[in-house]
């Protein structure tokens, strides 16, 4: 066990070390590392003005997409100059016969015949394009007037080979996941602002970056890609270089509905891990600034999930060493990890939901994608309207498990992760703590199958039961249901042996899609003993 103790400290440190670094130490130091090494340019001409293209890929945009046309007819930038793309990827709205209104006024429409993806339609749009420079942007993202002067003047570097302006979102969906989006959102623009200065910026922003247009790199369309990003860091890898302009300003509203929000970060996850080895270039040391950017900033955010998973473990395993840091370091986590899952601080609510929105588009990265259309999300400037805000799920010990039991990612399945003790029964005596989780198959709303495995250390003895499980929540009360729950199977250590137990408790309901659980119950190890247990845990739906 003392070996087990001792790697079980590296890695949890490692891990501390590596998260606190991503979101502490690297925004703090970031504006010191960028005035020391910042880059010096030459003093820009206000009469610059290069033939702009600029391109927009609409699906289903009906609600917004006149608006966006018109606001773009608005720009202060001479109209010989700038042409004005907009690309119908097979919508199934009048959003083609909104734009076609506009052809008298210079705008050109694009029309795919079926819904081929974002980045099919960029391909097209790229190849109709005739402007010097490319300026690519959303539906749903409106320009202040002098947006394109602001982010063409860079381009008079002939080393800068993207400009990315800023996005500023507003809230008012009135959903935690709206609030939270909108916080993160501040953060990000902000280290945005400080790589501009050093010319490195990490990838762009979908809704207002520009390129020059022989710097445009074909997208890939047989797998999701985060357009963006890609493009951005091709130019970045060809050594020129990518900057930020603060005054050129476009303006979004966050996701109406929670669950929306989270599928589009589930997609983006999944499009930055299709592509991760062809981003790990990036890592180049003989480009020490930019290797640690990436790192810092990309790299250890998208592996947050997996770190988060590593600490909690690690940190498990580290209570049976009795030392109060780790005793203290576990109930901090889980009361975050809670507060994140109760809603009750917006930002960890948000933080929570999109790192398990990477972690599934990680495993989905695995899986074959069923086409590549892509689906908009409604955000608080459409029209229609829609209130379903669902509880997300947090950061579960048994994600491996589902994505090799659920490959399909429609399919409905719960997590559970439980913490507890366990005592000799029917005298206690002593106090052995039970670290364990499921994934559980619903077979209606009340009974569920699953497979489940625990962490348990009895007289000194460790054992890993594995086993196949049920739980029954009985029709009775509203949001607090009574349940019963069994397991059986087979326990993993030294003394392996045939495992089983049945428990009573209460699951006590915390949205439509969550549930918090308190659990009594008896286990019989066949050759072991008898022992009474404790627990409580977390159940969500997915």
């Amino acid at each position: 066990m003392s070996a087990v103790i001792f790697y079980s400290e590296w890695i949890f440190w490692i891990s501390l070390l590596l998260l606190l670094h991503c979101y502490i130490v690297f925004p703090l130091t970031l504006p010191f590392i960028s005035e020391f090494f910042k880059r010096k340019h030459k003093s820009f001409s206000g009469s610059y003005e290069p033939k702009v293209s600029i391109l927009i890929s609409a699906f289903n945009e009906e609600g917004i997409i006149e608006k966006k046309i018109l606001n773009t007819l608005e720009l202060d930038y001479p109209k010989d100059s700038l042409e004005i793309l907009i690309g119908d990827d097979g919508s199934s709205d009048s959003t083609a016969e909104i734009v076609l209104k506009y052809k008298d006024r210079g705008v050109r429409l694009v029309k795919a015949e079926k819904n081929a993806g974002k980045a099919s339609m960029l391909n097209r749009l790229q190849k109709e394009a005739q402007g010097e420079i490319l300026l690519f942007c959303d539906a749903n993202t409106l320009f202040f007037p002098n947006v394109v002067r602001k982010i063409v003047m860079p381009f008079q570097d002939p080393k800068v080979g993207c400009s990315c302006g800023h996005l500023i979102l507003s809230d008012y969906s009135g959903s935690l996941l709206g609030q939270g989006e909108s916080s993160y959102w501040d953060l990000e623009s902000e280290i945005k602002r400080f790589e501009g200065v050093l010319d490195l910026l990490i990838g762009g922003n979908g809704a207002l970056y520009a390129i020059r247009s022989n710097l445009y790199t074909t997208l890939p369309i047989k797998k999701s890609v985060m357009d963006d990003f890609f493009i951005t860091v091709k130019i970045l890898q060809k050594g020129f270089y990518c900057t930020f302009v603060s005054t050129a300003i476009g303006t979004e509203q966050t996701s109406k509905e929670s669950i929306g929000e989270f599928r589009r970060k589930v997609r983006i996850g999944r499009a930055n891990f299709n592509f991760l080895f062809s981003y790990l270039p990036l890592l180049n040391p003989l480009r020490p600034l930019l290797a640690y950017l990436f790192f810092s900033h990309k790299l250890l955010r998208w592996f947050t999930p997996h770190l988060g998973i590593v600490l909690l473990l690690s940190n498990a395993t580290l209570l049976f060493s009795k030392e109060p840091i780790y005793v203290g370091s576990f109930v901090f986590f889980i009361l975050l990890l809670l507060m994140g899952v109760l809603r009750l601080i917006p930002s960890a609510y948000y933080f929570l939901s999109m790192n398990m929105a990477i972690l599934k588009g990680f495993f989905l990265s695995f899986t074959r994608e069923k086409s590549g259309g892509w689906k908009r999300e409604t955000r608080t400037d459409d029209e229609t309207v829609s209130t379903s805000i669902k509880t997300l799920p947090f950061l579960a010990l048994l994600m491996l498990a589902l994505s090799a039991a659920a490959p399909n990612a429609d399919a409905l399945i719960t997590l559970d992760l439980q913490a507890g003790i366990l005592a000799p029964a029917p005298k206690p005596n002593s106090i052995h703590i039970n670290l364990g989780g499921h994934v559980w198959f619903p077979v209606d709303q009340m009974v569920f199958l699953g497979v489940g495995g625990s962490y348990q250390e009895i007289a000194n003895s460790v054992f890993v039961p594995v086993t196949a499980s049920l739980w029954v929540r009985l029709p009775v009360g509203g949001q607090i249901l009574p349940v019963v729950t069994g397991d059986f199977g087979y326990a993993i250590g030294k003394e392996h042996q045939f495992v089983w137990n049945a428990g009573l408790g209460m699951d006590i309901k915390n949205g439509n899609y969550s549930s918090l659980i308190l659990l009594v119950g008896y286990q019989r190890l066949k050759e072991k003993g008898s022992y009474l247990y404790w627990r409580a845990g977390i159940l969500i739906e997915i």
